[in-house]
């Protein structure tokens, strides 16, 4: 066991760790309930948890169809798609 400084001081570390990683702000948990708002409406409102989730996944992680370049994705695409064909 170490002296009570040291057990001290392993507090404050700890303390300081959580209240790092603890968000500033509430803006993320905002943007996600705005996102399952726009989603899950009247039409959709039988969407499970597991799908509600993957297309809230895509909705947050995607950019916007302005700054979406086809160019890059076809790339991707075919780099992946290539070695299946041969």
């Amino acid at each position: 066991m170490g002296s009570m400084a040291d057990q001290q001081l392993y507090a404050v570390f700890t303390l300081i760790d959580i209240t790092l990683a603890l968000p500033p702000t509430s803006v993320k948990c905002e943007t996600s309930f705005s996102a399952m708002k726009l989603l899950k409406n009247k039409r959709r409102g039988r969407l499970r948890a597991g799908r509600l989730n993957d297309v809230m996944m895509v909705k947050l992680t995607s950019p916007s169809i302005n700054e979406f370049d086809p160019d890059l994705a076809i790339k991707h695409w075919m780099v992946i798609l290539k070695p299946m064909l041969l």
